[in-house]
């Protein structure tokens, strides 16, 4: 993840303190605008919750039934997600360093929370909405709105749920907005729906234009899990400031790193580690802000999976009060699907002293400016309850990974790897 700063306002809702706080717990602190801390670590403050809905008269009583009423089966309960709110635009160049994300619905399923994440991380979770006027019609004539009402002549449609939130500001690069709506299934899970946005924040002295088209080294076709060289060239054109890794649709590295680069050519290169067994397909895409031209594809099949599995890496950063963020992550290209839970275990007892199944997709950066797309889990535990040897053990279902065996003095001096 990178070392990005957000400052947030939301517009006419009152703040009623900050919390530090990791992703999971802010998640779960309900409302909250939060800003990202260097420590991956969220700075949250609370939001009051809207006003209740109004109610009838808590002295009014139904009448007593008069006869016991047929047997009837009922239908099981159900739940629906809300339906796809139509979003205000957003630019994919800023003029300025912020943005204001607005969405109205005018029929159908309305939401019970709505969500803001900017680059995998939780900006908003909210209850608070709002009513926008969608149009009026001129006299003598109807108008259809974008989601399919129909207006007569002389009146204003209201939103049924409207949302409207300011995010800012912004640091220069790319920034991939989602705005999710939310409500809970029949067992409190969330069913969502929303829409995702990529839009970018300029920096001074930037390549402009769009950058040639990169050219693939040769790459092996088929492999039995060994780290594959990924490398590319523009031989003569525009260069670019930033590429892309791509497997499919799925990114999987982001660098501001080259080999070389020049006036008129570019140059660059990284050793993929890894990779899962089965068929994918390899793509690097060089940009200029939202600008991109992609290579041609490179198909690679992996017969056989890695001999040992990639383990997920550990770090332990220290926070106030003699407590400490234990955090992992394992890159997304080793894994065919997402991990379902992971647990944190003392080495030598070999007892499990969280078992948490939440966990998120991050961007883990090293110390170069690469960034690989993870899944990553933390939590916080008192240097107290540290115990002297500890790992974390990544589970898909009943399928395990553990990271090494790592004593805690050790983990105690690892720096930041987000």
């Amino acid at each position: 993840m990178r070392r990005i700063a957000f400052a947030i306002m939301l517009c006419a809702v009152p703040a009623m303190g900050g919390t530090v706080l990791t992703p999971d717990e802010a998640y779960a602190l309900g409302d909250a605008a939060c800003t990202p801390l260097k420590s991956g670590l969220l700075d949250c403050q609370k939001i009051a919750a809207p006003p209740p809905p109004p109610a009838q008269d808590p002295t009014i009583r139904p009448l007593e039934t008069m006869f016991a009423p047929a047997a009837q089966a009922f239908p099981p309960p159900q739940a629906e997600a809300p339906i796809l709110p139509s979003f205000d635009p957003i630019p994919a160049q800023l003029p300025g360093d912020t943005v204001t994300i607005g969405w109205d619905i005018g029929f159908g399923t309305p939401a019970s929370w709505w969500e803001v994440l900017d680059n995998d991380d939780l900006r908003l979770k909210s209850r608070n909405f709002v009513q926008r006027p969608l149009g009026v019609a001129p006299l003598g004539e109807n108008i259809t709105t974008s989601e399919g009402m129909i207006v007569q002549g002389g009146m204003q449609s209201v939103a049924v749920q409207s949302g409207v939130y300011r995010l800012g500001p912004l640091t220069p690069g790319r920034h991939l907005i989602e705005v999710r709506l939310c409500n809970p299934d029949v067992d409190g899970k969330p069913l969502c729906n929303g829409k995702t946005f990529e839009t970018w924040v300029g920096a001074q002295g930037e390549q402009a234009g769009v950058p040639d088209k990169p050219q693939l080294d040769w790459v092996p076709p088929i492999t039995t899990g060994e780290p594959i060289t990924v490398g590319w060239n523009v031989w003569w054109g525009q260069p670019g400031n930033y590429w892309q890794l791509l497997d499919g649709q799925q990114l999987l590295l982001e660098s501001h790193e080259f080999t070389e680069t020049a006036e008129r050519s570019q140059s660059a290169q990284t050793v993929l580690k890894g990779l899962s067994a089965g068929k994918h397909t390899l793509q690097v895409r060089l940009c200029n802000a939202l600008q991109c031209a992609t290579s041609d594809p490179a198909p690679v099949e992996v017969l056989l999976a890695p001999e040992a599995p990639i383990k997920p890496v550990l770090a332990l950063l220290p926070l106030d009060k003699n407590q400490w963020l234990l955090r992992w992550s394992l890159p997304r290209s080793t894994q065919v699907v997402k991990p379902t839970d992971w647990q944190l275990l003392d080495a030598d007892a070999q007892t499990v002293l969280l078992h948490e199944r939440t966990l998120r997709n991050c961007q883990v950066s090293g110390d170069t400016q690469q960034t690989v797309t993870s899944y990553c889990g933390e939590t916080r535990i008192a240097q107290t309850a540290l115990p002297k040897q500890l790992l974390v053990r990544v589970c898909t279902g009943q399928r395990c990974v553990d990271s090494d065996t790592v004593p805690a003095v050790m983990l105690l001096a690892t720096p930041d790897v987000e």
